[in-house]
Order: C-alpha cells, then sequence, then structure tokens
C-alpha cells in the first residue's frame, strides 16, 4: 500500500489592522523547524526555559539567532584577519624599503661629509637640511593626499 506524501504547505499568512493607517497588514508566520534533541539534552533545555520564564519556541528562535551571529562573526573575523596580515606584510615591505633607502642617504652623506673641508662642513650639512625639509613640507602641502605625491613621484621618475 502506498502512502500519501503531503504536499509543502506555504507559510500561513494572518491578517491584523494597523494601528496607524486602518488598513490590513499581511503579517506572514514563519515556518515551523523540526528538531531532535538527546533526552538529557531536551531536560537541560527545558531547564533553560523554565529558568528564564520563556516558552520553548522563543528560546530556541534566540538559540538559532545567536548561533547564526556567532557564524557570521568567524567569518568576518576571518576575513579580517586575512586582511590584517596582508596589511603588516605590505608595511614590513614599506619599512624594508625605507630602511635600505635610508642606509643609501647615510652612505652618500659620509661620502660628501668626508671629502668637504673640516672647516664648514657642519653649517654646510644644517643649511642643506634645513632646504630639504623646507622642500619636503611644501611638497607635502602642495599635495595633500599622499597616494598622489606617490604617484607624482613615480610619474617624474619614469620620464628620466
Amino acid at each position: 500500500m502506498a502512502t500519501k506524501k503531503k504536499p509543502e504547505q506555504a507559510p500561513a499568512a494572518k491578517a491584523t489592522e494597523g494601528a496607524a493607517e486602518g488598513k490590513k497588514v499581511v503579517q506572514k508566520r514563519s515556518s515551523p523547524i523540526e528538531v531532535r534533541l538527546r533526552p538529557e539534552d531536551l531536560m537541560r533545555f527545558d531547564q533553560v526555559c523554565r529558568v528564564s520564564n520563556r516558552k520553548r519556541p522563543e528560546v530556541a528562535r534566540e538559540a538559532i539567532i545567536w548561533y547564526m551571529e556567532q557564524l557570521e562573526k568567524r567569518v568576518q573575523d576571518a576575513r579580517e584577519t586575512l586582511v590584517e596580515a596582508r596589511i603588516r606584510k605590505m608595511e614590513n615591505r614599506m619599512a624594508a624599503l625605507i630602511s635600505r633607502g635610508n642606509i643609501d642617504v647615510g652612505v652618500i652623506l659620509e661620502l660628501i661629509y668626508g671629502n668637504m673641508p673640516a672647516a664648514d662642513r657642519d653649517e654646510v650639512i644644517k643649511k642643506a637640511h634645513k632646504r630639504a625639509a623646507k622642500r619636503l613640507k611644501s611638497k607635502v602641502e602642495e599635495v595633500k593626499d599622499i597616494e598622489d605625491l606617490f604617484k607624482k613621484e613615480l610619474e617624474k621618475a619614469a620620464e628620466v
């Protein structure tokens, strides 16, 4: 004997009066979910319901929503961790480039300083430092966005 399969039912609609407009508002009922629990888990669940003075569906709905939010948070945290790692790697690369540039500048400065007449080398270096700082300040004021500054400098370097 063949058993009949029940057709899937669509969520029932409930009509209520809209307080503000006096119109009927249709609210869809949510679909029921059936869950099987081990007897000891069911006892714990019922205890939570009793302690919190709430009905099973309310506690179950809150638990499911909380669980979904926690999963979404884990996924988001994993994404952020990947982004943080990429940013840290870029920072390390930039720091290495800056360090190499500073070493090169230091070598050039030592060569120039060592080959200058001893009488006025300190004064010349101070003046050069002031001029370089002033030049950099004017460039930064000229271009408020540092990204634009880098692009302009790269374009200049490519032209040479």
